[in-house]
């Protein structure tokens, strides 16, 4: 008995260092599905701050100037914008909170699509206020009172909806005019 005993463990022999090998394989495999996403995570370095509400930088699309029936003047710059969507009811309205720099051209243009004229801004009114800036927490701060100008405007009808657009208008560079807009539609 001895013998045979002898030849059950010899043929056992080359089996056992394989499956020590497939377990460590094994192991390994499950140590790497463990550590990796620890070990593989990026870091990410935060971009400046737009404000808590999701300001973004640059003129609207298109697509989003014509639901607020505007056009931004081609040349603007400085610019940045913030939508704040209505709660999905049909009598529920969309805002848009609209910043940019452009030229007196610029602004005569922008202006026509609301259907004014610069003769049409009323100087020393701050139609659009800090507070209502404030309220949406955008980081705009709106300039000094003898440099400002104001109107509001009723968007023409489209859709059976009717839009409103409160402008503030910085005049303290003539040349270079900073319009603040809050349209709602």
């Amino acid at each position: 008995m001895p013998h045979s005993s002898r030849q059950e463990r010899a043929s056992r022999g080359p089996a056992v260092p394989l499956l020590v090998v497939l377990c460590g394989v094994l192991l390994l495999a499950a140590v790497a599905v463990v550590v990796w996403p620890v070990v593989s995570v990026t870091p990410t370095i935060p971009g400046p701050s737009l404000g808590a509400t999701g300001e973004k930088r640059g003129v609207p699309g298109a697509a989003l100037q014509k639901t607020f029936r505007l056009a931004v003047p081609a040349g603007a710059r400085e610019a940045s914008y913030l939508v704040v969507p209505g709660d999905g009811s049909a009598e529920s309205s969309q805002d848009l909170y609209l910043r940019f720099r452009t030229t007196a051209a610029g602004l005569k243009g922008f202006l026509t699509s609301l259907d004014k004229t610069t003769g049409d801004l009323t100087a020393d009114d701050a139609v659009l206020d800090q507070d209502d800036i404030d309220s949406v927490d955008l980081p705009w701060k709106i300039g000094s009172k003898g440099h400002l100008a104001g109107l509001y405007a009723d968007i023409p009808e489209q859709s059976d909806t009717v839009g409103t657009a409160l402008l503030t208008v910085d005049e303290s560079e003539v040349a270079k005019p900073l319009v603040y807009a809050h349209v709602t539609v």
